[in-house]
């Protein structure tokens, strides 16, 4: 039924409408005598064409869409069809003053507000000759002549809303479909700025919010556009019981499932008011908040229900993107390594041999030395062995479990002998395993951390904790140096990255980590808050 009513243009509803209710209008004459009051041999004749006419037109209007100067020539002979046949019976007091609201119901579909605004100034002027011309007689027929005045005009302000409101929404969709494009402010996240900026125009809401996790990485991504302006953040994402939002307005695309929505999220940022739509996509899932300072109502559902499937298909492409990076990269690695292998390898190996035999012809304190010099370079050559083994995708462990204690044990240990330090090492639960990638991301990351923390801070002791918590590792390395210069207290994520605060080095090992990164910087020393996904 709902699929036939959806099928039907206005213009035949607008057809059927009339030839329904002018049959009715005839029976309801033939079976009441007392009707019409006037010239009732004219009024049955007029009523008797007029349903010929509106049948006539209604089998048209199955066929051919009628052009605006017949549809405009149509409603003016609705209307004074209507107000002879009012005059005819009892006038002001007629049983067919319904056809006039009929007349509003039809300007409404055919031409919106500007149709309703004609069409009610016309007919109220009409119904007010009708009822200074007729003999009323009775205080109830005034009574009533009054009410259907007052009635009239108010009927005139809904269906003018309701016109308003139909071409409001024509207008929003007509805008919602010229989705901008544009460039994101931060290469990590999707570019949503535009879109943000768009939708908040098209809306009419001054803050949008968007809350996505990625199934692959234990983080929770939050967008969220207020005052003109997009900021991008990340956090850890955390199992918060779910409880329906109070006060909030859910998508009518949400399943009653997915009308849970984390009361951590609505809490942190304080969504009192707001339309809800779900975001979702292969690689993520989330939601999308229309956020007013009062109630938004329903009107915006469908709005925030398209919006949220452009917003996850941004997200989807953004993720895709940055798949063929590493796979550009990784193909950079290939041809890097082959260079490696052709030019700086044999260069060592050369080196190599030239050592060894000069080593021959020294005395005893220099050969030693020249021997260690020739074992530097042989432990050269093996991990540039390993690198082009691995950028060349010949590593078949690479995607093998590393037990974390051994190889950051090792690192470490290279640490002290380099820089003269001293290093303690906790990790829990014994036995834990991360990917290889990880694991030699993260020995990269410690050792320039300990670089950094000698070199710039004066460091001498470094602790450093490893703990597996759900999907990441949780990593916290203290050392005695000076901290950061200028800096104290503790420095979240998103403001060690806007303001690039510490080591470049590290934030760039960070970010390929895929790790959220917090600093604490004291006199006493600087401590490093790691937390980094692992499949």
């Amino acid at each position: 039924m709902g699929n036939w009513f959806r099928s039907v243009r206005p213009w035949q509803m607008v057809a059927a409408s009339r030839f329904a209710l002018a049959v009715f209008a005839l029976l309801a004459i033939y079976a009441d005598p007392s009707q019409p009051a006037r010239s009732s041999a004219l009024a049955y004749y007029l009523l008797g064409a007029y349903v010929v006419y509106a049948g006539a037109l209604a089998l048209t209007t199955m066929r051919v869409s009628p052009g605006p100067v017949v549809a405009l020539a149509v409603h003016a002979i609705d209307i004074a069809v209507f107000s002879v046949l009012i005059y005819l019976t009892e006038g002001p007091t007629s049983p067919l003053f319904v056809f006039l609201t009929f007349a509003l119901f039809s300007a409404t579909l055919r031409w919106s507000w500007r149709g309703v605004i004609a069409t009610a100034i016309l007919i109220v002027f009409i119904y007010g000759l009708l009822a200074m011309t007729a003999d009323i007689d009775t205080g109830e027929d005034v009574t009533r002549t009054i009410v259907r005045s007052a009635y009239l005009i108010v009927a005139g302000i809904l269906f003018l809303y309701f016109g308003a409101i139909l071409e409001r929404e024509r207008m929003r969709y007509a805008q919602l479909a010229s989705w901008p494009d544009g460039p994101s402010t931060d290469e990590r996240f999707p570019a949503l700025d535009q879109i943000f900026a768009h939708l908040s125009k098209t809306a009419n809401v001054p803050r949008l919010l968007v809350v996505w996790e990625d199934h692959y990485e234990p983080h929770r991504y939050v967008a969220e556009f207020v005052d003109g302006s997009t900021r991008y953040s990340m956090e850890a994402a955390a199992d918060a019981e779910t409880a329906v939002a109070q006060d909030s307005t859910r998508s009518g695309a949400a399943s009653s499932a997915q009308n849970e929505i984390s009361t951590r999220i609505l809490n942190d940022h304080g969504i009192r008011h707001s339309v809800v739509a779900p975001v979702g996509g292969a690689s993520h899932s989330g939601w999308l908040f229309l956020v007013g300072d009062h109630d938004l109502g329903d009107d915006l559902m469908p709005l925030a229900a398209i919006a949220a499937l452009r917003i996850g298909a941004e997200i989807e492409h953004h993720h895709l993107r940055q798949q063929l990076v590493k796979a550009a990269m990784r193909e950079g690695r290939s041809r890097l390594a082959r260079d490696i292998h052709d030019s700086l390898l044999q260069s060592l190996a050369a080196i190599g041999l030239q050592l060894k035999a000069l080593e021959r012809g020294v005395a005893t304190p220099e050969r030693r030395q020249i021997a260690e010099i020739r074992g530097s370079v042989a432990e050269q050559q093996n991990l540039l062995r390993q690198l082009v083994s691995e950028a060349r995708g010949n590593d078949r462990g690479r995607a093998a479990d590393t037990l974390v204690e051994a190889a950051v044990a090792d690192v470490l240990r290279k640490m002290e002998t380099q820089w003269n330090c001293r290093t303690s090492l906790a990790v829990s639960p014994g036995g834990l395993v991360a990917s290889r990638e990880t694991v030699e991301g993260l020995s990269l990351f410690m050792a320039e951390a300990v670089a950094n923390g000698v070199r710039h801070g004066g460091a001498t002791k470094f602790r450093l904790d490893v703990a597996e918590s759900e999907k990441a590792l949780s990593i916290r390395l203290r050392d005695n140096g000076s901290g950061l210069p200028g800096l104290s207290g503790s420095l979240s994520h998103k403001r060690v990255f806007e303001a690039r605060l510490g080591s470049a080095s590290l934030r760039r090992r960070a970010r390929d980590l895929g790790a959220i990164m917090h600093l604490h910087s004291s006199p006493e020393g600087l401590e490093i808050d790691l937390k980094v996904p692992i499949e």
